[in-house]
């Protein structure tokens, strides 16, 4: 799916960069998270929102994203073992942790050479 380079919701104007990723992590917000979702075709649960929360939380912290299987365990003790999986993971965002990284308004990775 193709995103615009920018949006604007109710005055506020979110600029992407070619990936799709938030350009300014401090410009995020919950009307953005839900923008995002429905454009992703994702019905937000509390499950989805304890995940946002936790990449939030984690990159505001340590400024570098997390694993998937980090954020995995952290489900597993937030919302139980049995949600504590990647492949639970893949339930709530079926195109992987990126999808989760950019409905949370994280940056996009940069890899240095």
């Amino acid at each position: 799916m193709t995103l615009p380079d920018s949006v604007e919701l109710n005055g506020t104007l979110y600029e992407f960069d070619f990936r799709g990723y938030l350009q300014d992590f401090s410009r995020w917000s919950p009307q953005l998270m839900d923008w995002y979702a429905e454009r992703e075709k994702i019905e937000l649960t509390v499950e989805h929102r304890k995940v946002i929360d936790f990449l939030r939380i984690f990159f505001a912290e340590k400024k570098v994203h997390p694993v998937a299987r980090s954020v995995a365990e952290e489900m597993g003790e937030t919302l139980g073992r049995e949600k504590g999986t990647v492949k639970y993971l893949h339930t709530l965002f079926p195109t992987g942790i990126h999808q989760a990284y950019k409905i949370a308004g994280l940056p996009r990775i940069l890899l240095s050479v």
